[in-house]
């Protein structure tokens, strides 16, 4: 006998029509069941007949089923759970693609192979990426973990033969984490097999984990094999990417982005005189109270393990899926901050982590322990995480080693949303004392909520100047050591003054008159030079126009510390301020007076002292959903999975099914511009119809009224705009800018809805490029739009920032740029040099090019300068 296949659909036509298709292909030697529909001509499924037709095939040698969409996971599940134990054992869930898995599986089984055979062949003919966001809840497929290793190429099917090169790695640390991401991500966007082997041992080329652990430091050689249709280009592209180095500046690992950190000796015991010797980790010094930060991070070697029955095991399966992937796309958002916060180079370190935590090596064998030992989604990712963190420490080389951390850390960043309850984690990005901030150990996630202002200098006992939070540190500027004493922590207490002294690589506790007068002279040089590259960005902030047209530069914003930083650099408003900020740090909703108290003191962050008004404040309300899960809306939400949540319940479209949550921001938002004089708009995000413009705006004239009539102030004109990130509201822009009072494109969101393009997905990211045509022209038609209704549009994604692109922009029609503010100051030099005449002409020419590379020579010939990175 061979194994059955159960195809589940919503329509039963559509599953008797693939059984039908099926069956003339394999002429009865496979058994086939349909089970589609809810039964009496009605669309859905239904776990009865899913549990009839596994039942049906009950001779069969295991059986297969396929699904399609949404309910029928859940359906197939509850049809499992009414088997009985011998039955279940013999039956797996896939979601291949319906047809294209269906006859490939088909086939397989008519060969007489195995369950786990036909399985395979099913999700060959998927997206590595689909299977891993969509993969449904099954049972596991081979004895023991695996571990990052795959098998040899030869015992790999090919639908071609096998093709080798050997490539010699010149980059200056070899493939850690981000040249091992780049590798990720370039093997991904081919059609063919790619194993990496180095020495006796190979990894898959789309592990992340698997590249890590080959240890390849500079001067080691590679040996990369694919087959398949895209074999050649795949080798080509590889090849042409060690060569390049990985586009890392070629100089020693150890270098910062403006300086290199000299590592001092290895650390010493305490000194004599107070202090304590480390290793700097970034230059510059500070003096100020001690804070004891303990890190949110879970040990993963100490967690409780937690057991499950049987029958729970596919549901923590299902959970830990959700949660890799929610962890994922979190990192993504936060790549992007740490991008325009501190630059690309410092992004790849989120982007690489982001990489990480959808591992099939760490997944899959997550999901394995879960089913082998009946433990919870918790334990299982807390003992595989650590168990693939050794491995990395145990090959013998430091800056490897280190990377191990980063493994701990998104791996513990995951945990927090399983085990949330274990975990107290101060957010950092909250303080408002300043402080000098006294650790074992600092992850990336911790050192991206480090403001300059509140964390004056870092101290650590674990680390050393390779680690990421180092390398976020020297970005943001922060004095930092490692490897401190362990007696240090022992000894020094919160509040304590400590005197760093990074340049030399020590720590002062209570710091005797002298060295605290050297450090403070140090220091006064430091703030002065400091503030002197400020006031350079003030002064310059003479208006820019183009053609007549006032071009306004603004900041975006996301909490109180950047909205300072937003005043210091000069921008002349804040063009996006998420109010996300107010969600992230808490457990629980806040209310209304404690939103209007945070939003108060954000708008004075910009404001300063300022005695009349500033540059308008343009709030776009919340903008959650599935892919930006906030722990504090899941009372009003709940707890939900979506398959594709980019393209869910997110943005406005979660206010108007949950309209007490819009009414409540509005009105704290409307009470907080008054008490604080600012010139307030409102931005919805997310605005796909003219219908849901309507309907938001009339909530906002309900809630403005009510306010009225109940005699609290309010300002006396609030505009009200949408942020167009959806092609939809692109192409409807004329008839949204009747209801519209200006336009911001969400020129990230945009692009990625253009060109259907998962910005976190590392196999399509060929496509997310800012200067792709279609986007370029839909940004075109939306400024058209904005000028025939007389309205403001402004663009507030990271190409805002682009020295290469803000000036093509501009030439567009474009009347506000919203950027990081650190990039103002290179935007308005980039705005003012360039020549109004040659603006127009390359802008009229890029309206006709086909592709990115002609776009980019176009921006290249207009700016003069290297080509866009």
């Amino acid at each position: 006998m061979t194994v059955g296949l159960v195809i589940v659909s919503h329509s039963a036509r559509l599953a008797e029509g693939v059984v039908e298709l099926v069956g003339q292909m394999v002429q009865g030697q496979t058994p086939l069941a349909a089970a589609g529909g809810a039964g009496d001509n009605v669309l859905g499924t239904s776990a009865d007949i899913i549990q009839a037709a596994i039942e049906a095939l009950d001779n069969a040698d295991g059986v297969l089923v396929l699904l399609d969409l949404g309910s029928a996971i859940l359906s197939a599940e509850m049809a499992l759970e009414m088997l009985d134990d011998a039955q279940r054992v013999r039956v797996v869930l896939s979601y291949a693609p319906l047809v294209e898995g269906a006859i490939a599986a088909a086939l397989e089984a008519s060969l007489g192979h195995t369950l786990i055979e036909v399985k395979r062949a099913a999700e060959k003919t998927a997206h590595v990426e689909q299977l891993r966001l969509l993969k449904p809840l099954d049972q596991p497929e081979e004895d023991g973990p695996p571990a990052i290793e795959v098998p040899e190429v030869g015992s790999l099917e090919a639908t071609e033969a096998t093709k080798e090169i050997q490539l010699t790695l010149t980059n200056p640390a070899g493939l850690h984490a981000r040249p091992a991401a780049l590798f990720v991500q370039t093997a991904a966007r081919f059609h063919a097999h790619i194993q990496v082997g180095m020495s006796d041992k190979q990894v898959d080329a789309g592990s992340i984990m698997g590249i890590l652990s080959l240890g390849a430091r500079r001067g080691a050689t590679i040996t990369v094999r694919a087959s398949g249709m895209d074999a050649d280009a795949a080798l080509q592209a590889l090849r042409e990417l060690v060569e390049a180095n990985f586009y890392e500046d070629p100089t020693p690992v150890t270098s910062s982005p403006s300086e290199t950190v000299r590592a001092t000796a290895k650390p010493a015991a305490e000194i004599r005189d107070g202090s304590w010797q480390g290793i700097a980790t970034s230059k510059g010094v500070a003096i100020g109270p001690a804070l004891l930060y303990t890190s949110g991070t879970i040990d993963l070697n100490t967690l409780e393990t937690r057991t499950i029955s049987a029958q729970n095991v596919a549901s923590e399966q299902g959970l830990l899926r959700s949660v890799l992937q929610a962890t994922a796309h979190e990192l993504a958002t936060l790549a992007k901050q740490v991008g325009i916060d501190a630059g690309q180079k410092e992004a790849a370190i989120f982007e690489a982590q982001a990489l990480m935590i959808v591992d099939p090596a760490l997944r899959d064998a997550a999901l394995e322990m879960i089913a082998q030992r009946q433990v919870d989604a918790a334990t299982a990712l807390a003992r595989v995480g650590e168990q693939q963190a050794r491995t990395l420490e145990q090959l013998g080389d430091e800056l490897f080693a280190g990377r191990a951390v980063d493994v701990r850390d998104v791996v513990g960043r995951a945990l927090r949303s399983l085990r949330s309850q274990d975990v107290q984690v101060l957010d950092l990005s909250t303080l408002n004392t300043p402080v000098i901030l006294i650790a074992h150990n600092l992850t990336p996630s911790d050192t991206a909520q480090l403001r300059p202002a509140t964390v004056l200098g870092i101290c650590t006992t674990q680390g050393g100047p390779t680690a990421h939070a180092a390398i976020l540190a020297r970005a943001l500027g922060i004095p930092s050591l490692a490897g401190l004493s362990e007696g240090a922590l022992q000894t020094i207490r919160p509040g304590d003054e400590l005197a760093l002294d990074a340049d030399a690589g020590r720590l002062y506790l209570h710091p005797s008159a002298e060295v605290r007068a050297e450090l403070a002279a140090r220091l006064i040089v430091q703030q002065k030079q400091q503030a002197a590259n400020k006031l350079a960005a003030q002064q310059t902030r003479e208006p820019v126009t183009f053609q007549g047209r006032r071009i306004s530069l603004f900041a975006n914003v996301g909490n109180e510390a950047e909205a300072e930083a937003a005043r210091q650099w000069g921008a002349e408003g804040i063009g996006l301020l998420r109010t996300e900020f107010l969600f992230a740090t808490s457990a629980t909703l806040p209310d209304e007076d404690e939103q209007r108290r945070r939003y108060v003191r954000v708008f004075r962050a910009f404001k300063g002292d300022a005695t009349g008004r500033v540059g308008p404040i343009v709030v776009r309300t919340l903008d959650a959903g599935a892919d930006k899960p906030l722990p504090a809306l899941d009372a009003v939400l709940g707890s939900f999975v979506e398959a594709n949540p980019a393209l869910g319940l997110r943005g406005i479209r979660i206010h108007l099914a949950h309209q007490e949550l819009l009414v409540q921001q509005l009105s704290a938002l409307l009470q907080a511009a008054v008490e604080v004089d600012i010139e307030l708009h409102i931005m919805f995000p997310m605005i796909t119809t003219v219908e849901e413009l309507r309907t938001a705006r009339e909530i906002f004239d309900r809630v403005y009224a009510d306010l009225s009539q109940r005699g609290i102030a309010v300002p006396a004109h609030v505009p009200v705009g949408i942020m167009v990130e959806v092609p939809a509201a692109a192409i409807m822009a004329p008839e949204l800018a009747e209801l519209a009072d200006f336009f911001s494109i969400g020129a990230n969101d945009l692009l990625q809805y253009t060109v259907a393009s998962d910005r976190t997905n590392a196999s399509v990211a060929y496509l997310y490029q800012s200067l792709q045509p279609a986007v370029l022209r839909l940004i075109r038609r939306i400024a058209e739009a904005g000028r025939r209704a007389g309205k403001v549009v402004s663009v507030c994604g990271e190409i805002a920032g682009d020295t290469h692109v803000a000036p093509l922009l501009m030439g567009m029609g474009i009347d506000e740029l919203s950027m990081a503010p650190s990039s103002l100051s290179g935007v308005r030099a980039a705005l003012g040099r360039t020549s109004a005449r040659k603006l127009l002409e390359t802008v009229e020419r890029i309206g006709h090019l086909r592709t990115v590379e002609e776009v980019e020579d176009a921006s290249r010939e207009l700016s003069d300068l290297s080509p866009l990175g």
